[in-house]
């Protein structure tokens, strides 16, 4: 996988990198059954800036290379 942006789903990220699981649903995102929706649109759902979700993902994601 590239990288993530808004337009990926959660159940692609969950597929690529499903050590994401705690952290999206941590933030209130469906890791379940909403899962086909863009990042964008879960996060809005969830209540959440879609822009600080996608920060989080990849300062996760970062943490967990080094």
């Amino acid at each position: 996988m590239e990288g993530i942006t808004l337009k990926t789903t959660v159940n692609e990220i969950l597929r690529h990198f499903p050590e994401t699981v705690g952290l999206l649903s941590g933030l209130g995102l469906d890791t379940c059954c909403g899962g086909a929706e863009p990042l964008e649109e879960a996060a809005k759902a969830a209540g959440q800036d879609p822009e600080a979700v996608l920060r989080a993902l990849e300062a996760f994601l970062e943490e967990e290379k080094a």
